[in-house]
């Protein structure tokens, strides 16, 4: 009887010394029992967040790249454009109009992505497409203005984006030596200025100018297409287009005399394809050059404003914003009370939650965000459970290994919306594992939007193939409160 009262008293003992907490200044319990893993000791440690403005990036490094008009009562006004080159045809002679041509057709064709954020009800979008005053040119930044011809050469009002599978089109398609009628993928499709491709084809144009590349690009330059804010109704949205080669770029269709008398006279119909995105091979790799790119230019409210004014502050409301606006920097104030005590981390992770909804229809917070970390020479690298690359540089984490052991999938490392909860988890086990042995020294982070569609990496760069928007919440109140919340075995002395 006294051995197992003894036996008793250990396990008793056990369980408390193995379910106990530190509490050292900083470091809180503000944990979800749900969540909550038994036998282990758990520390809820403090962070501090501020918005800061994200850097500009490339469309050429995406897929898809943003478009459109969206002025958020939160955040402020975002105005995406859209600049994108006009390309000779395949065959590689440029078109040559005569004047006594009939122009069936000049239709820009734009793909969408798979990506949209905005109201969907109470909008409409009047877009406009003009030509650019300068060669259009792949590989500028985000924050380039284009230089544009002040004439209107298409003009469409759109009550809402078709972006979704299910919004195939019906098209017309030269096949087999005659029109037919198909199911394409969606598309936005605006009829351009018959008379102004009659100009910019003429035949009349030095056909050396035509001839090559470079002369080609020179004489076209490029288009641009955006949103006639003057016209606008509504807080608009951000879609996402994207280039696909042999789809986007303009259709052109016209009929001309075949120059030629008598019985051989006749009338020729001329189908070309100015193409946008084009496929290029040298015999081993195929390249594919999209060639439209975004164009962004922001106004913030006051709220904003003022957190981008004071970098080092520590905020109560965040505001992470795509494509390639807002992002949030974490700080772990506290990390350090827990180094040098032979910590296992069995897991950590980062618990994010949502701003309280704003009782509108739009407000719908990002599917998904990323997280990722800075160097000391301040570039930005994947933390060791969401690094996504294959090149033999990354950090080896428990995050890595179940990435490819899952395909490929970002899931595992965590961020994506429960909308239940409205909140965001992120598995953070190998990142504060290295922060606790001194392998990563700086004790902050970031986070900002991430494609949903882009579901097998993990973003560490600015975006540009989405337009979401997520308000976060860092108050003291249980449930409103960022937290990192570590769960460890302490291991010897």
């Amino acid at each position: 009887m006294r051995n197992h009262t003894k036996d008793l008293l250990t396990l008793l003992i056990s369980l408390f010394v193995l379910g106990g907490c530190t509490n050292p200044s900083g470091i809180g319990l503000d944990v979800d029992p749900d969540d909550q893993i038994t036998g282990d000791i758990i520390d809820s440690l403090t962070l501090q967040a501020v918005t800061l403005l994200d850097d500009s990036t490339r469309s050429s490094s995406f897929s898809q790249t943003a478009f459109g008009w969206f002025d958020d009562p939160a955040i402020g006004k975002t105005v995406a454009d859209l600049a994108l080159a006009i390309g000779k045809p395949s065959s590689g002679s440029a078109p040559r109009i005569r004047p006594d041509a009939e122009i069936d057709s000049v239709i820009l064709v734009l793909p969408f992505g798979r990506e949209y954020f905005g109201d969907t009800v109470n909008t409409t979008f009047p877009l406009q497409v003009r030509q650019l005053k300068e060669v259009y040119t792949d590989g500028t930044y985000s924050t380039k203005q284009w230089s544009v011809e002040e004439e209107v050469i298409g003009t469409k009002t759109v009550p809402r984006f078709a972006y979704k599978l299910s919004d195939s089109v019906q098209v017309r398609k030269y096949i087999d030596g005659k029109d037919s009628t198909i199911k394409d993928i969606p598309q936005l499709r605006i009829s351009l200025s018959a008379e102004f491709f009659r100009s910019l084809f003429s035949n009349t144009v030095d056909s050396a100018t035509l001839s090559t590349e470079a002369g080609f690009n020179n004489h076209v330059k490029g288009l641009y297409v955006s949103v006639d804010e003057s016209a606008m109704s509504g807080i608009g949205g951000i879609v996402t287009f994207q280039g696909v080669s042999g789809t986007t770029g303009i259709e052109l269709t016209y009929r001309q005399p075949n120059g030629k008398e008598g019985d051989d006279a006749g009338i020729d119909t001329v189908r070309t394809f100015l193409p946008t995105t084009v496929t290029a091979s040298d015999g081993y790799n195929t390249t594919t050059y999209r060639r439209l790119t975004s164009s962004i230019r922001r106004t913030y409210t006051a709220d904003v404003q003022a957190q981008l004014e004071n970098p080092e502050g520590n905020f109560e409301k965040l505001y992470l914003q795509a494509p390639a606006g807002l992002r949030t920097r974490l700080r772990i104030p506290y990390i350090d009370k827990l180094k040098g005590r032979n910590i296992a981390v069995n897991k950590a992770e980062l618990v994010l939650y949502l701003d309280e909804a704003e009782g509108v229809e739009w407000d719908i917070p990002a599917p998904r965000l990323t997280l990722y970390r800075e160097d000391i020479a301040g570039q930005r690298q994947p933390v060791p459970d969401g690094d996504s690359r294959t090149n033999g540089t990354n950090f080896v984490g428990d995050g890595r290994s179940i990435f490819y052991r899952s395909g490929g999938n970002w899931r595992a490392f965590g961020g994506a919306i429960d909308r239940d909860k409205r909140r965001y988890v992120f598995h953070l086990t190998s990142y504060i594992q290295d922060l606790l042995l001194g392998k990563i020294n700086s004790n902050e982070f970031f986070i900002a939007p991430a494609a949903l569609s882009d579901d097998r990496t993990v973003p560490y760069y600015p975006v540009l193939n989405t337009g979401s928007r997520a308000i976060l919440r860092n108050g003291e109140a249980v449930g409103a409160k960022m937290q990192l919340n570590i769960y460890y075995t302490q291991v010897g002395d």
